[in-house]
């Protein structure tokens, strides 16, 4: 008996616990992205959009396009938008919408698909279901998707190769 009540005990305050946000991580992320941006993109000051290949292990393969879409004196907000070459129905590439702050050497995505405004923290159980560490997760899958572009994107057309030259 006493080993069940202990038990219980021990679950309860398990589902208790709240989700704690590790700031400094999640802008060492942010910073991080910066970095690789500015690599992908280095006349991100000078050019409107930006379009390049990537190819996967298999086959497959993505057309990767960034776009500008406001500039002001220490922020750029940009669309990313990943399209397959080919009609592939069974992967769908989110669309993201990432603001870059210049004076402090930082990218944060703002939108993931529809939904803006993420929380650093979200109660297990909310209405749209999202994870405690949602606004976590996703800078840390545009991290990913920004290694992924750097090696293995590819230039699209040999006019734009003579250009980086």
């Amino acid at each position: 008996m006493n080993v069940r009540m202990k038990r219980k005990k021990k679950q309860k305050t398990a589902a208790r616990r709240r989700y704690v946000p590790d700031l400094i991580s999640d802008m060492a992320e942010c910073d991080a992205n910066y970095i690789r941006l500015l690599r992908l993109f280095p006349n991100i000051h000078a050019e409107d959009d930006l379009e390049f290949g990537v190819q996967g292990i298999m086959e497959d393969g993505a057309i990767v396009n960034i776009q500008i879409i406001e500039r002001c004196p220490f922020t750029t907000m940009l669309a990313i938008d990943v399209s397959s070459d080919e009609h592939q129905p069974w992967i769908k590439w989110p669309r993201l919408e990432v603001r870059v702050y210049h004076d402090v050497n930082s990218a944060e995505v703002v939108s993931f698909e529809r939904h803006r405004n993420f929380k650093y923290r979200y109660y297990t159980l909310n209405p749209k279901l999202f994870q405690p560490d949602e606004k976590s997760q996703i800078n840390r899958f545009f991290g990913e998707l920004l290694t992924f572009c750097l090696s293995q994107g590819r230039v699209l057309s040999l006019q734009d190769f003579s250009e980086i030259e």
